[in-house]
Order: C-alpha cells, then structure tokens, then sequence
C-alpha cells in the first residue's frame, strides 16, 4: 500500500512539474502580446545570419564555429540544397530560424508562408520559433499568418550587408547577409564574431540564458 502510494505521489509531482516547465516556455513562444517585429533588445548584442546561399565555403565556417552560436534563419530552398551542412548544424546543436522571401511575396501568394513552414518543420521536426524575411519587410497579412502561427518575427537594429563591420551597441540584434549577390565576407565575419561577447537572442529580449532544444 505505502508503495502504491509513493509511486502516485512521484507520479503527480512530475506531471505538476511538467504543467509548471509547459506554462514557463509557452511565454517564448509569444514573445510579444501582439503581431509586432522583434528588431531590439535591452542586454548584450545577438548576432544573426541571414543565409540563402553558399556550399563550401558556408561548410568551412559552420564546421568551425565555436559558442555561442549565431541565430541561423535558413531559406527553405538552401535547407533542401544542403544536407550535409544541416546535417552539421544539427550535430552541433546551432539555434536556426526560417528565412522567407520579400514580404511583397507574401501578399501575391497566401499560402507561402504554409509551404515554407512545413519545409521547415520537415527538415527540423518542429514549427520555428523565429521567422525572418529577407528584405526584413512583414506586410499585415503575413504578421497575422505569423502570430496565429505562434512564431516571432525578427528584423534588426544593424544590418550588414557588404563592406567593413558595423558598429554596435547593447541591445542590438545585428543580422549578417550571405546570400547570392548581397553577401558578407565570411572571413571578416569571423574576425567580427570573435571581437564580440555575442549572447543568444533570448538573452538579448529577456536578459536570461536557456538551454538550446537538442534536434532529433
């Protein structure tokens, strides 16, 4: 009897525990209490990429990047194109969002966001948490998509597209460009990395750390 009574006891208190961790995590999931864009935060500076494009020489840097990560938003047709370096994303455990098109894109055809996510989410296993589009433009109906879609939309306070590094200040949420024909050199990105105490973007909106979800 005592022992029935303790093994439903262990078992409330790791369902109560699991209801209590659930709650705290559903908060970073609704980052803002409306459809607004994430460009600013109040501690240390995020680094971001935006990257739609690249083989080897993107291989070569994720295979050498060290902590903290960057915040990756992969395009949907780069993730398909390049398995192998999702597969090292993966492996290292590197936080990654969604890079969409223009957002004029997604006034001309509604269900782009759809396709993309479940791109995504086939790749990943899971909806991202952060969505991004390229010209960091997000016109109403896809700020409605997102927000029902409960996933964060993310621009930036410094946007470095080509040239010499930006200046930065705390709070800022900086995103790098290596796309096709606008495109950082990935060398000087990173001198940059390493010329900066960098923290995740969690850390930049909420002044917290938290531990990053292993993928499958």
């Amino acid at each position: 009897m005592k022992k029935r009574m303790l093994i439903t006891f262990i078992s409330l208190f790791i369902f109560l525990l699991f209801i209590q961790q659930k709650e705290q995590w559903t908060s970073v999931f609704l980052v803002t209490d409306q459809p607004d864009v994430l460009m600013k935060g109040n501690h240390g500076v995020t680094l971001t990429v935006d990257l739609s494009f690249g083989r080897e020489d993107v291989d070569e840097w994720i295979s050498k990047l060290e902590k903290p990560y960057p915040l990756l938003f992969l395009d949907a047709d780069w993730i398909e194109r390049s398995p192998l370096i999702i597969k090292k994303i993966k492996e290292k455990n590197i936080p990654v969002g969604l890079l969409g098109q223009e957002g004029k894109q997604y006034e001309e055809a509604p269900n782009l966001l759809k396709k993309e996510i479940e791109r995504f989410q086939s790749e990943f296993g899971v909806v991202p948490l952060w969505y991004r589009t390229k010209d960091h433009t997000f016109p109403k109906p896809l700020k409605k998509q997102l927000w029902d879609s409960k996933i964060n939309m993310v621009s930036s306070s410094v946007n470095w597209t080509t040239g010499n590094p930006p200046t930065i200040q705390n709070g800022d949420i900086v995103s790098v460009a290596l796309h096709q024909k606008t495109r950082v050199v990935l060398k000087e990105l990173t001198a940059f990395q390493k010329a900066h105490p960098f923290v995740s973007i969690e850390e930049t909106l909420f002044g917290y750390k938290t531990q990053t979800k292993t993928f499958p």
